[in-house]
């Protein structure tokens, strides 16, 4: 054991592994918990006067591949060709149109990228989802009846409000992104008509 009196050198700092790359390069620390961030998001941005909504798991793996992107539409192994002719949906905003005295409504503001790179800005009310998924129900087999998740509840007494429409627009887009990148489903006659109504 060194006396008091004796000087011991500080050990060199330790040397990133990347100091000396000239690239970018970030490093993101392992002690981010991703679930745990999007459960704080979700706490931050959701309605305490609304009972939260969450679209029920309906299959949780097709050949025992996990969803890359939902519990309803998988990225597949390059089996087959894929219909659908949007690459990205968004919901982007909405608008109310009319004064509420004299029966106003919400506009939702759906916008779909194809794959060949247009842009669709198709504006509907959340009627027109009910639509669809009306129609969707009609026209769709037996067999892929369980790839169309439930719409978000209805609440007329909120429907004005900025906070319950930012949640109905996540919701909305989180529906309508399950069935416009559905590589079957995507592609259907009902679909191609809503987005061109």
């Amino acid at each position: 054991m060194p006396s008091p009196n004796t000087h011991v050198p500080a050990s060199p700092p330790p040397v990133h592994p990347f100091s000396n790359s000239k690239g970018l390069l970030v490093v993101i620390p392992d002690r981010i918990d991703i679930e745990e961030e999007a459960r704080m998001y979700e706490d931050l941005t959701e309605d305490p006067g609304q009972p939260s909504w969450q679209p029920t798991p309906k299959s949780p793996s097709v050949n025992g591949a996990p969803s890359m992107f939902s519990n309803d539409i998988w990225l597949g192994d390059n089996i087959g060709e894929s219909l659908a002719f949007a690459r990205k949906v968004e919901i982007s905003g909405w608008t109310s149109v009319g004064d509420k005295l004299g029966g106003a409504y919400v506009v939702y503001d759906c916008v779909i990228k194809t794959k060949e790179g247009t842009t669709i800005h198709a504006h509907k009310r959340y009627s027109a989802f009910e639509q669809l998924y009306l129609a969707l129900r009609r026209y769709l087999p037996n067999h892929q009846q369980h790839f169309i998740p439930p719409l978000p509840p209805k609440s007329p007494f909120a429907k004005y409000r900025p906070a319950f429409l930012d949640q109905r627009r996540r919701q909305l887009q989180y529906w309508l992104s399950s069935i416009l990148l559905h590589p079957e489903i995507g592609g259907s006659q009902p679909v191609r008509y809503w987005v061109m109504d």
